[in-house]
């Protein structure tokens, strides 16, 4: 059902510009202002720029499906640091550097799902990179350097994941196209059309098709847009790479 919740809830929209339009024709006998022929250079304008939108914040989304999975990686490649590091090392306490991984990891879920803000999210990163920097202590130094690269990425790749949230597409784009539904909507309803039958058929197909493509442009300018408590909507990456590896390790430290 999560691929059809915004068409369903899109229906309405869609239903209430029929209502108006069956309306002003059959109870107020407005007979319309214009051929809808007339409207078809509208038409092709509104569908161009949903083509330009869409593709645009394509190009975000499909950056966006892979961060989950780099994260996850880079979070088990500083793990299976501390595990080279802990080899001969019988001081290095393993299982408390991989409940730091862990915390870390948690931090970062926490902070796509909106129960922390950024600041808490990198203070997290910040403690384990102060764990990968006491390996010195053990003679384990070209191990924390390793670690110390994967913790920049790690940095990169969240740093990015805010960026993309946060950061929509075109702001003066938005306003052209929200316009341009709203006039081709409004120009479809004050249309004349040669039966009701025709009528009944072309009011919706054209409200839906616009109204629904700029709900899905605004869901897809935001992929990382997650509930607090865990739902995703419709068009959300998948977090299962970063999910499943956070299972992994622990029930590595448990």
């Amino acid at each position: 059902m999560l691929k059809w919740r915004l068409f369903l809830t899109t229906l309405p929209l869609v239903i209430g510009a029929l209502v108006i339009k069956l309306v002003l024709g059959h109870v107020f006998h407005f007979q319309g202002l214009l051929e809808f022929s007339d409207i078809s250079l509208v038409l092709t304008g509104g569908t161009f720029l949903i083509g330009f939108m869409l593709a645009g914040t394509l190009a975000d989304y499909k950056e966006a499906e892979k961060l989950p999975a780099e994260v996850a990686c880079e979070l088990e490649a500083i793990e299976e640091v501390f595990a080279q590091a802990a080899i001969g090392r019988p001081e290095l306490d393993l299982k408390a550097e991989r409940q730091a991984v862990l915390d870390t990891g948690t931090s970062l879920w926490d902070w796509l799902h909106k129960r922390q803000t950024p600041a808490e999210m990198f203070a997290a990163i910040e403690r384990l990179t102060e764990r990968v920097l006491e390996l010195e202590k053990y003679g384990a130094g070209p191990h924390a350097s390793r670690a110390l690269r994967q913790l920049h990425n790690l940095r990169r790749y969240t740093t990015r994941m805010g960026v993309i949230s946060r950061t929509g597409f075109v702001s003066a784009g938005y306003a052209l196209l929200e316009a341009l539904t709203v006039a081709i909507i409004g120009m479809t309803i004050v249309a004349r059309f040669k039966n009701t039958l025709t009528e009944v058929v072309l009011v919706p197909f054209v409200a839906l098709i616009f109204i629904y493509m700029l709900r899905l442009i605004h869901d897809l300018d935001d992929p990382f847009d997650y509930a607090v408590d865990g739902r995703s909507g419709a068009v959300e990456v998948e977090l299962f790479p970063l999910k499943e590896y956070l299972d992994r390790l622990g029930a590595r430290v448990s």
